[in-house]
Parts: C-alpha cells; sequence; structure tokens
C-alpha cells in the first residue's frame, strides 16, 4: 500500500495551492486579486493532473510515452527521444493538442503500481480565440481530450463578460428583507432568475470553439465593490 500512499500524497501536495482558491471562507492570503482580464486567449490551469501510464501508452494528447521499466528507473520518449527516468523526475512536454488549442504539461513521475507508472503535476489549457456559445446540453464527449477540476478564480468587474461564457456580471442590487440590506449581484445573459448572493453556486455549460465544450460550476465567493469573486472548477472537453 506504500505506493499508493505516496501517490496520494504527492497529488494533495500538488493541490493544496488550488483549494484555497476554490473553497468559499478559505481565501488566500495577501492582497485582493486583480481583475481577470479578458483577450484573444483563455486559459484553463490544473495543478493536480494524473494520469496512469501502461508501457506503450502516451499521455493522451501529448508527445510523452512510458516504454518499460528500466532497472530502478523508466524509459519515458519525450517527443520521441528517449530517455530513462526515476520517480520524482520531470515529465515536462508543450505543444498543440487540437486546432485553437496549446496544451503545457510540468508533470513528474511518481512509484510503478501494479505495472503501471502514474505521472502528475500541473497543466495548463489555453483556447485560443474563444467565441463562448450557451448550451443546453452538450454532445457526445467520449473522443474528447477531458481535463476535469480546472482551478477557476475570476474576480469580474461590473460591466465585464465572466470569462469563456455568455453571462456579464452588471453590478450590484441591494434589496431590504424584513429590515436587512444584502447584496446580490446581478447578471445578463441568464435565463430567469439573474441575482447572485455570496455564497451561491452558479453553473454554466457551452462551447468555445467548435471543437472545445466546457462546463462551468462556480460559486459567489464575494460581492463588492472590486467585484464579482467566483471560485470553482471547470470541466473541459477538447476535440481532437
Amino acid at each position: 500500500m506504500k505506493p499508493v500512499r505516496s501517490i496520494v500524497t504527492f497529488i494533495l501536495l500538488l493541490m493544496l495551492p488550488a483549494l484555497a482558491c476554490s473553497v468559499p471562507g478559505l481565501e488566500p492570503a495577501g492582497p485582493a486579486p486583480t481583475p481577470t482580464p479578458l483577450g484573444d486567449t483563455i486559459t484553463f490551469s490544473n495543478p493536480a493532473y494524473a494520469h496512469s501510464l501502461a508501457p506503450g501508452v502516451f499521455v493522451p494528447g501529448t508527445r510523452l510515452q512510458y516504454v518499460q521499466r528500466d532497472g530502478d528507473g523508466y524509459q519515458v520518449r519525450i517527443d520521441g527521444q528517449q530517455v530513462v527516468k526515476r520517480a520524482g523526475d520531470s515529465f515536462i512536454w508543450s505543444g498543440v493538442l487540437a486546432p485553437g488549442v496549446f496544451g503545457n504539461y510540468n508533470l513528474r513521475l511518481t512509484t510503478l503500481v501494479l505495472g503501471n507508472l502514474p505521472v502528475a503535476g500541473a497543466v495548463e489549457v489555453t483556447i485560443f480565440y474563444p467565441n463562448p456559445v450557451q448550451l443546453e446540453t452538450l454532445p457526445d464527449r467520449s473522443a474528447a481530450l477531458t481535463f476535469n477540476n480546472m482551478v477557476i478564480n475570476y474576480l469580474v468587474p461590473a460591466g465585464r463578460q465572466i470569462p469563456g461564457t455568455t453571462l456579464t456580471y452588471a453590478g450590484i442590487v441591494e434589496q431590504n428583507v424584513g429590515g436587512q440590506t444584502t447584496k446580490q449581484a446581478q447578471l445578463t445573459g441568464l435565463t430567469g432568475y439573474p441575482y447572485l448572493a455570496t455564497g451561491d453556486s452558479l453553473q454554466w455549460r457551452g462551447r468555445l470553439l467548435d471543437n472545445v465544450y466546457v462546463l462551468y460550476n462556480l460559486r459567489a465567493l464575494s460581492i463588492n465593490e472590486d467585484g464579482l469573486r467566483l471560485v470553482g472548477t471547470a470541466d473541459l472537453w477538447v476535440m481532437p
């Protein structure tokens, strides 16, 4: 059981910085984040991506391949070039995953388990020229590259679009209920009730490119003069 425990510990250590950003009430120390910029790209990050490789298998979508065990090390190929690495060594690659999509993998080897080689680390996926379109349901994604639990931490000023969505944060609305004044965030682009209170959840699904789909699971962490702070995760699917 020791190898399994070491892998779990390794992944949990990688996840600690993300937890402070993604759990309501656990805001990281230091100054408030600057507004999340909008531009020609959007980048999704997962600090604790993990995948288990059988001999001969690639990390999905990449040129990172586990070849076979070699004594106390592992033969791997990076961009077709073979090298022997050991547990804890880097396993790094960046390149085009699909049209309009670039991946950056900063992984490390862990310890062989049941004949397979687990790798874990940080992954970033950048989408070029996203054009969000909201969808009621997502198409079949069984053949897609899948990236779960991409960490989201957005600060959206009033009048700005929530990155990667068709929603816009219009501003603060104050409501008086039972003699108490509460602040809510008003969104445009929603069907139905357009307000979020602090702690409320927000889900959005849609298409970023013809070959890229996303599902956001967010929560309103704070609503103030700086903007609407949204934290949570996104699941991303890239059609090769």
